[in-house]
């Protein structure tokens, strides 16, 4: 008899826990799908909006999850959909596995886009800049209006890039060689304002500090980072790699010393 209750109990278990999953599977067809741009424009405008990342599951997507992925490479089989609710007060990040024939499409593209965007640059080296719109982390706007006349070096980084957190001595001297000349540095990260202010408790960095730089980032096809540009007083661009290049810094003084001679 008592064998038969252990088996009813394990059989209400296995029933109870298939319900359960089923109930709680991710229904996609709930959601409306948006794309990163209204997203972030959405977020924008509702800041107390709730948001929630999860796999197609229903299983929430958590930094420990994350960090899974990445430790066994297998973060770049994933790609996010972004939806909103069109009932609830709710957007969603939907962590969708890719099929193989997605990976190998994503591949494709994802050389496609690195060859495009190397010739960008190429193009983008060595001429001059129509546009450039800054707002460091304190709300000062900075364009090629009120920088004329001076040499501008952006260096684009990030607070988890440990080799970018690696160069701020040396950037901070950098900037103090040129404290009293015509020179204006920045420092260009996508983080937010909120993590770089956290950040910043325990980093020192002197260059003024551009947060949700993304636009810039996009505007330069910014590759890798650490990555430094240096425009001259005339607005003309030039990139400076930092990969597999030898004495960066020292590079980097040339050039803003012949910019501010030219």
């Amino acid at each position: 008899m008592k064998t038969k209750n252990v088996i009813i109990f394990f059989q209400f278990l296995l029933v109870s826990n298939y319900l359960f999953s089923q109930e709680n599977k991710f229904k996609i067809a709930n959601y409306k799908k948006i794309d990163s741009k209204e997203f972030v424009e959405i977020k924008k405008q509702n800041p107390e909006i709730n948001i929630k990342s999860i796999f197609e599951n229903g299983k929430p997507y958590t930094k420990k999850e994350m960090d899974s992925l990445i430790k066994n490479s297998k973060i770049q089989n994933y790609t996010q959909v972004f939806l909103k609710d069109t009932i609830n007060n709710e957007l969603v990040i939907l962590n969708k596995e890719l099929t193989k024939e997605e990976i190998k499409n994503k591949e494709i593209e994802q050389k496609r886009k690195i060859k495009a965007e190397k010739e960008y640059r190429n193009e983008l080296d060595g001429s001059k800049l129509e546009e450039l719109n800054l707002e460091d982390i304190n709300g000062v706007k900075f364009n090629l209006e009120n920088l004329k006349g001076k040499v501008i070096v952006l260096n684009f980084w990030f607070t988890q890039c440990k080799p970018c957190v690696a160069e701020f001595p040396q950037l901070n001297n950098l900037k103090e060689k040129y404290k009293n000349q015509d020179v204006e540095f920045f420092a260009v990260t996508w983080n937010n304002k909120e993590t770089i202010e956290k950040f910043l408790l325990n980093h020192k960095l002197d260059f003024n500090i551009i947060p949700n730089g993304k636009l810039i980032i996009d505007k330069f096809k910014i590759p890798h980072y650490p990555y430094n540009i240096v425009i001259d007083k005339n607005g003309k661009v030039e990139y400076i790699n930092d990969i597999l290049v030898l004495n960066i810094f020292k590079k980097l003084e040339n050039k803003i010393n012949k910019s501010l001679i030219d």
